[in-house]
């Protein structure tokens, strides 16, 4: 019992030190995204007006806290419409590739020849991922679930390849060698003793994939291929409000600013994570 409550007093005592070892800079970022996310996933119940109303004369920059954008609609309401795609479609996504990809990155690392798998993904991780959502796009039409289709299919290649490497030197130790060898069969080993071991470089690599999913997302709707009027999200703002810069020069800057605000936390986060991982 002794011997219990002194772990005890050790694992609060590791869990009390970590948590004094977080940075006001990280608390920082943390705050900025909560934040951001607050306003993307929440931000329509809030809007002064709704996504497609028109408000004033197009361009206006005395009308509301950011002016009005090409047709005439509140900037400020736009953006808090146009939050939820650039964020939900990103998380999905990376969630449903994280997921494929640790999967195929275990199997590989559990074979003994796993070209057929690694040379597939090899193909994949060459073609941009711009150009793949434009293929889908051709083919089906720009809808949030092609988005997301495309967002998968350029993450699925180096989340496996991480995976792999991640799951390598677990497969083939000598704990896991020696539950194949009293009988265990493989998805308890996988579940018990190779999945714990995987779950935060796993988390670490879906930051960095969730970044190259937002990148997507908003260059498919600077691109032209959002979600249709009146319905938009933030890439889909910059394009549409490029053109009177001049005018209104916040009807860019503004959803520009958002998806730079969701960005850079989840990166520097990121960075920060992977680097305790590694550690």
């Amino acid at each position: 019992m002794t011997s219990l409550a002194g772990q005890e007093v050790l694992a609060v005592g590791r869990r009390r030190a970590r948590m004094a070892r977080v940075s006001p800079m990280t608390i920082a970022l943390l705050a900025v995204l909560l934040a951001v996310l607050f306003i993307a996933l929440f931000g329509p119940m809030i809007a002064p007006h709704g996504k497609g109303e028109v408000t004033s004369l197009p361009f206006d920059p005395e009308v509301g806290v950011v002016g009005t954008d090409h047709l005439g609609r509140d900037v400020l309401s736009r953006i808090l419409h146009g939050g939820r795609p650039i964020v939900i479609i990103p998380v999905v996504a990376t969630a449903l590739a994280t997921l494929i990809g640790g999967v195929l990155g275990i199997a590989a690392a559990a074979l003994r020849r796993d070209d057929v798998i690694m040379r597939a993904m090899d193909v994949f991780a060459v073609i941009p991922s711009i150009l793949v959502a434009l293929v889908l796009f051709h083919r089906f039409g720009a809808q949030h679930w092609v988005l997301a289709l495309a967002v998968i299919i350029a993450s699925i290649p180096f989340t496996t390849r991480y995976a792999r490497a991640a799951a390598f030197p677990i497969i083939h130790s000598g704990y896991v060698e020696q539950a194949r060898m009293i009988g265990e069969i493989a998805p308890t080993i996988v579940v018990r003793d190779v999945l714990p071991n995987l779950v935060r470089p796993l988390f670490a690599d879906a930051g960095l994939r969730f970044i190259g999913a937002i990148y997507l997302v908003a260059a498919a709707g600077f691109l032209g291929f959002g979600p249709p009027p009146p319905s938009t999200d933030w890439g889909s703002m910059i394009s549409e409000n490029i053109g009177g810069a001049g005018l209104n020069p916040w009807a860019t800057i503004a959803p520009s600013v958002f998806v730079l605000l969701l960005t850079i936390p989840v990166n520097l986060l990121a960075d920060r994570f992977a680097k305790q991982v590694a550690r």
